[in-house]
């Protein structure tokens, strides 16, 4: 009788570790997909915002309009190329775009930037811009010259506008900080 009661609580024990075990085990999973579902949330949200404003040409033209007249909206984070929904190149070009700091809520969402371009085409990264684009700010002390230096200084990468290629990982630093790579080259975050 006492050997099959300490039997008992063994298992009891055993089972009860074993489960606890799994547990932790299956913790960074679970909490990455719910971080993949943030992000995917997040993108599904920004992209038909993006278009919008990317396809309304009277948007776009208000928007270069508060650049260009300097004006004093809060909205405008560096005088003459940025607001929070345009870069506006040298050239003319421009990028209209939405982004994400992981220091902002959702904190599940990681970096990214998602925008679409005066040529077209659909732009991704996950270059760390910060809050407000501090980083690019700090980085850029004037106006970026046109959209493929942009294009190519921050890591940006082409996409669809729908797919979820846009969730894969980017060089998070400049280009001109040497041809260094994250070793995550196109990993999905």
């Amino acid at each position: 009788m006492i050997t099959r009661l300490k039997t008992t609580r063994f298992s009891r024990v055993a089972v009860g570790l074993l489960l606890v075990s799994c547990c932790l085990a299956a913790a960074p999973w679970l909490l990455g997909q719910r971080g993949q579902a943030a992000r995917r949330h997040w993108k599904d949200q920004a992209i038909p915002l993006i278009a919008n404003w990317a396809d309304d040409q009277n948007w776009r033209v208000q928007e270069v309009g508060v650049l260009t007249n300097r004006t004093t909206e809060k909205r405008v984070l560096a005088e003459g190329w940025l607001t929070d929904k345009m870069i506006l190149m040298e050239s003319g070009e421009w990028l209209v775009y939405r982004s994400h700091c992981s220091k902002e809520a959702p904190h599940l969402v990681k970096d990214i930037f998602l925008a679409k371009g005066s040529d077209g085409k659909w732009y991704y990264s996950t270059f760390h811009f910060c809050i407000g684009m501090v980083a690019l700010r700090g980085e850029q002390e004037t106006q970026p010259t046109n959209l493929a230096m942009f294009v190519h200084e921050y890591n940006l990468r082409q996409f669809d506008g729908r797919s979820d290629d846009c969730l894969r990982e980017t060089r998070t630093w400049p280009a001109s900080w040497g041809e260094k790579t994250n070793g995550n080259q196109g990993r999905a975050l």
